[in-house]
């Protein structure tokens, strides 16, 4: 009986370190696992990236020499690398642009629809749909959800600014939402400030004007005068082109005097030519952000964005010095 007993622990044993030594070697694959995981995955993401671009790039290098047909073959080969670009509906949209052009009218729409349901409330969505694509998506329940995302935050300010200054509260929300996430002691790496990120010497400048000799440049009230003060000036500035005026807040007046019309046919080519990749994509977050706020506030008489595809840039030499 002893030897049995005996025999039966050492079996017992026997299992215990085989499953320890089983667990102890799963951790191990687990361990070797995430790190080749950790390793390998950014450099896929990076691969895919760098596909993308190229790809791209060729297809804009096509679509500016008026190639329609190549520009659509680059476009289409991007494939799923597109989803690790900072926008994949950028490339939809190009490609019903370049589908358009080339009499392709059944298959831009079969991709508008795609567009809609893939991207819906998305910049490039909008420049087709009024709406975001909630209609034709059947998400127009989102548009509740998605207000959550567009709060109407220190609206006593917003509103003052607005008052002062003749910039809609809904344009003030859009920059500030993109600014500062509407933190009113955002600090940028650059140094801006508060909930309209103001450099320090662009708000001086504007607290002159304004006849404010001295405020906490972060206190919200001041903050969101001196900003919408500030956009005013480049909005005279550049005649009311929303575009200019969005891209000058980001990267300042002198780079888009500069940048001119960018040999572009519509503002959005001039949106896609600007050199700042941080600027390009500010634009294009601002508009989107204004589009958002106009919906959600049921604003129907402001010209929504798909105006910009008709409208083309005119030359700032031909654009007259606001007054102040």
């Amino acid at each position: 009986m002893q030897g049995v007993t005996s025999v039966f622990k050492i079996c017992l044993s026997t299992l215990a370190q085989f499953v320890v030594s089983r667990k102890r070697l799963m951790l191990l694959l687990f361990v070797i696992f995430a790190f080749t995981v950790n390793i390998s995955l950014p450099l896929a993401v990076s691969i895919y990236r760098k596909d993308a671009s190229e790809k791209w790039n060729d297809g804009w290098h096509a679509w500016r020499n008026n190639n329609p047909a190549a520009a659509l073959k680059h476009w289409s080969e991007i494939g799923v690398s597109g989803n690790f670009t900072v926008r994949p509906s950028r490339i939809c949209y190009w490609r019903i642009r370049a589908m358009e052009k080339l009499g392709m009218y059944a298959e831009a729409d079969d991709l508008k629809a795609e567009l809609a349901r893939k991207y819906p409330f998305d910049f490039y969505t909008f420049l087709f749909f009024r709406d975001g694509g909630a209609g034709i998506s059947d998400k127009a329940c989102r548009v509740k959800a998605e207000s959550l995302f567009y709060p109407y935050l220190w609206k006593e300010e917003v509103s003052d600014a607005a008052g002062r200054t003749g910039i809609p509260e809904v344009m003030i929300w859009s920059l500030m939402k993109q600014e500062s996430k509407f933190r009113k002691n955002a600090v940028s790496r650059s140094g801006a400030l508060g909930l309209m990120q103001l450099m320090p010497s662009t708000a001086k400048a504007e607290m002159r004007y304004l006849n404010i000799l001295s405020a906490e440049i972060t206190d919200p009230e001041k903050n969101d005068l001196i900003g919408a003060s500030y956009f005013s000036r480049l909005s005279r500035k550049f005649k009311g082109d929303l575009p200019r005026a969005i891209a000058a807040y980001n990267a300042g007046m002198m780079p888009v005097v500069r940048w001119n019309t960018l040999s572009a046919q519509d503002w959005i080519e001039w949106i896609e030519e600007i050199p700042y990749s941080e600027t390009r994509e500010f634009v294009r977050s601002v508009l989107q952000n204004r589009e958002m706020y106009n919906i959600i506030s049921g604003e129907k008489n402001e010209p929504s964005v798909s105006s910009l595809i008709s409208e083309r840039p005119m030359p700032v030499e031909k654009i007259a010095s606001a007054n102040r």
